[in-house]
Order: structure tokens, then C-alpha cells, then sequence
């Protein structure tokens, strides 16, 4: 599909997604969501991704809901298929760390979208609120689910229930982002780690452990062990268990050959 509402780049094994509607602070639109759920899954089926990187163009990363009178908004609510996680694959279930790289300020769905991927680099200036408390709507996006255990039941509910607004260096403090830096750094910010992570770590170990800490969200300890213990046997099978090693001893960047599409684990 073309796309008209986002940018899409994949550079040396990082693939880019830059919301772009910089005019309209990028508000989310129905228009953007089936775009970025093509994207997802795309990044996701994809061998040459390794790393997903989401941000913006522009002043703001996502400032919310378009809820302009032709945004279609809210005719979702109507349908019998509706969800409040409406993309076709989240961010969670993508087999490649996702970085938010927050570039300006995150609204509302703004702030669920980024909330939604694995790590989060915000910029010091911008403005981050979960505001649906004032404008009368259930947040989405699993945010209920997902802030808790980012920052406590306590701040969750500052955040969610009062509405409460940080900055980047507060949202840090309160843990809902690993650093912030100036705007115009946080892409580069984002860049940096995602090649680090490109060179130096197994593919599909970096995904096989996205996987076990997101599914260890939700599993008793004993289940959870059973999991790790067969992604443990299954990874010590790849030739990246053998290439890493050798790497090390010979002090040189690995040349990992595993494709997560391949050798992919039914029980993951």
C-alpha cells in the first residue's frame, strides 16, 4: 500500500517510522492507523528489520486524536469488530525491539502509542498527558494494562485518572521513558542505540527475549521458568550461539546469521 500519513525508511537493518502530518502535530487519524498497521506487520515478516524505531516529523511526536469533523474519530465505537488496541499488530507482538523515539510532545493516543513500544527516548521539551479523563473517553491502547507496571499503581493514576502533564526529564523520573534529550537529539539518541543493538546482539535472541519479557508480564513463575528454559535449549541450537562466542574471544563484531523467520520457535 502507499503510504500518505507516514514515512517509512529501513537503513542499515534500522527501519524508521515517522508519523507525518507535521502540519496537524501529527494527530492520529484512521487514515494514519491502517498505515501503521501495514507497517508493523511488515517490520515484523521482515528479516532485513532488525530494530523499529517510531517518531515524528516536525515539532510534535503524536498530539493526539484527530478530531477534526472528518477525522472519523470515533465511528469506530459503532462497529461490532471495535477495539481500543485497533492496529492489526501491536507494537509488543512485533519480534524486533520498538523504540518511541518521542521527538516533541505525546497526547493522549500520542502517549499510548509510545507506551506501547519497548524502550522510550523523550525530548526534554515536550509535553506527555494521557488527557482522555478531560475529554470524556476511556484511554486505549492497553495503557491501563501497561502503565501500572511502568511506573506504579500510584503515578498511573495521576497520570491517567487526573490527567495529569510532565516533561521529558519528569517522565523519565516517574519511569515512563529510559532518558530525554533535546528534540532535535532524540532521533540521533534513538539511532545510536538501535545500531548498537543491530551490530552487537543476536536478532533472534533479541527477539526471543522481547518475547519472554512481554509474555512474563502475565505468567506464574513456574510456567515462566518451563518458557525460558525451551527458549534457552532452542537458542543454544543457532549458529549465533556459536558466532557470538567466537566473536567475543576474538575481540571483533559478530557476523550473526540467524533469520527470525526461519528458525522462528513454535512455542513463542
Amino acid at each position: 500500500m502507499g503510504y500518505k500519513n507516514i514515512n517509512f525508511d529501513i537503513m542499515q537493518g534500522i527501519a524508521v517510522i515517522t508519523l507525518n502530518r507535521p502540519e496537524q502535530l501529527n494527530t492520529f487519524s484512521a487514515d494514519m492507523l491502517a498505515e501503521l498497521s501495514s507497517l508493523y506487520r511488515h517490520c515484523d515478516e521482515s528479516d532485513e528489520v532488525r530494530v523499529v524505531i517510531l517518531t515524528g516529523k516536525g515539532k510534535a511526536f503524536c498530539a493526539g486524536a484527530d478530531l477534526s469533523a472528518d477525522s472519523k474519530a470515533f465511528d469506530a465505537k459503532a462497529h461490532d469488530n471495535f477495539s481500543s488496541c485497533p492496529s492489526s499488530m501491536q507494537p509488543w507482538e512485533i519480534r524486533k525491539p520498538v523504540i518511541a523515539a518521542c521527538n516533541g510532545h505525546a497526547i493522549g493516543v500520542g502517549l499510548t502509542l509510545a507506551l506501547q513500544c519497548d524502550l522510550r527516548i523523550f525530548a526534554k521539551q515536550g509535553k506527555y498527558a494521557l488527557q482522555q479523563t478531560r475529554l470524556g473517553v476511556v484511554a486505549d491502547n492497553a495503557v491501563e494494562y501497561l502503565l501500572p507496571r511502568l511506573v506504579g499503581f500510584e503515578r498511573a493514576f495521576e497520570l491517567l485518572v487526573r490527567g495529569n502533564r510532565l516533561n521529558g526529564e519528569e517522565a523519565v523520573e516517574w519511569g515512563l521513558a529510559s532518558r530525554s534529550l533535546p528534540a532535535d537529539e532524540v532521533l540521533s539518541g534513538a539511532m545510536e542505540i538501535a545500531q548498537d543493538m543491530v551490530t552487537n546482539c543476536s536478532p533472534t535472541v533479541m527477539a526471543m527475549h522481547k518475547r519472554l519479557l512481554w509474555r512474563g508480564l502475565d505468567m506464574s513463575l513456574k510456567n515462566f521458568v518451563e518458557l525460558e528454559t525451551q527458549a534457552l535449549r532452542h537458542s543454544m541450537q543457532l549458529s549465533d550461539a556459536v558466532e557470538g562466542s567466537t566473536a567475543w574471544m576474538d575481540k571483533r563484531a559478530p557476523r550473526w546469521s540467524s533469520e527470525i523467520n526461519q528458525r522462528w520457535p513454535d512455542f513463542l
